[in-house]
């Protein structure tokens, strides 16, 4: 039924997470554009023109699909999503609730009460609310009230998934690569993954690769300084700005780990690319990340903000080029079979099923 379903979300060529599991949704599930509405194009002023125009055609000519899969994050998404949902309840359209975003509980918990009474709103008035991890789901009940919504958690698919775990018996002497992939900032705990790597005690020559964007010239300032400091020890740090989508799955099986330290994070996309091309990983208990990662068999967890901890689990990975293996061939198993797209897309079947 998934190919009879209208999905409303960012143009798929927008930077981001709800547009990346929109683009694997046409990759895996054979789906045209067509079933896909833009209502957000990357930026909010050259947008508000395509949205005001998605606003009037729901009105006066709604899709004739059974059902609308709304894609909502945080803030400014929420607020365009729950237009467009009044706009498909004046017409009569069931809704499909999908909620995205690694700050949608932050917003949810200190909006004004007005802006409450509206996420309450649209939670209520949808024929489902599907969540991408089950604490979303726990949060979602306790906020909206207990046994007014249905829901389902079905996990975002992974469309990069190796047919095997890449081989992480690097040359003798090559340096163990860490990537992050990432907004620069506060919350992604870039700052943190600095600091620990600095300190890091380690018995191989490690490199720690950044790809991100936001403060892009306080992380470049950091790194020339650090690596000034770290002379001959073997350390090394470069910092890029953002690569197209394409080009950094391509250079992910080049990598030995992944670490994404993050104080805030609903799914994790970025853990699971890495993890489906059969790397280990090094993340945080924040949000979702404990379903998604297996603390001590897909990689590391530790708790968001803990220097010690982080900087520990850099030298286990690092130094141990047997654990980094077996947690590699781990997590690529883990997520063939969670995050494939039979197993995702069985789960979105079970949802427009029960709402026939």
């Amino acid at each position: 039924m998934i190919e009879c379903i209208c999905h409303i979300g960012p143009a798929l060529d927008v930077q981001g997470g709800i547009s990346s599991v929109l683009v694997s949704y046409t990759k895996l599930f054979g789906l045209p554009r067509k079933n896909f509405i833009a209502s957000y194009n990357g930026s909010f002023v050259k947008s508000l023109p395509m949205f005001t125009l998605l606003c009037l055609k729901l009105l006066l000519c709604p899709p004739k699909a059974p059902l609308v899969q709304i894609h909502t994050s945080f803030n400014g998404s929420f607020f365009r999503k729950y237009l467009i949902s009044l706009c498909l309840r004046l017409r009569g359209k069931r809704y499909i609730a999908h909620i995205h975003g690694s700050q949608f509980k932050r917003m949810c918990s200190t909006a004004p009460s007005i802006v409450k009474g509206f996420i309450r709103s649209y939670f209520r008035h949808s024929a489902m609310v599907i969540c991408i991890t089950p604490d979303m789901q726990e949060f979602l009940d306790e906020f909206v009230g207990k046994g007014i919504c249905r829901y389902s958690v079905v996990p975002n698919p992974c469309d990069t998934l190796a047919d095997a775990p890449a081989n992480l018996e690097r040359p003798e002497g090559s340096p163990v690569r860490i990537l992050f992939a990432g907004r620069y900032g506060h919350r992604k705990g870039v700052y943190d993954l600095l600091v620990a790597f600095k300190n890091a005690n380690f018995n191989v020559p490690a490199e720690l690769c950044l790809f991100g964007d936001g403060e892009v010239e306080k992380v470049k300032q950091i790194a020339e300084r650090d690596n000034a400091e770290f002379a001959d020890c073997g350390k090394k740090i470069s910092v890029s700005g953002w690569v197209s989508r394409g080009d950094y799955l391509e250079m992910i099986r080049g990598y030995d780990l992944l670490a994404l330290p993050s104080y805030s994070e609903t799914f994790g996309m970025s853990l699971v690319e890495a993890m489906g091309q059969g790397l280990p990983v090094i993340s945080t208990f924040s949000g979702g990340v404990p379903y998604v990662v297996r603390n001590g068999e897909d990689g590391i967890l530790f708790e968001a903000g803990d220097l010690p901890a982080l900087q520990n689990a850099l030298e286990r990975l690092v130094n141990d080029r047997a654990l980094r293996m077996q947690m590699g061939k781990a997590a690529w198993k883990d997520c063939t079979e969670r995050f494939a797209g039979g197993i995702v897309l069985q789960g979105l079947e079970s949802v427009y099923a029960q709402l026939k």
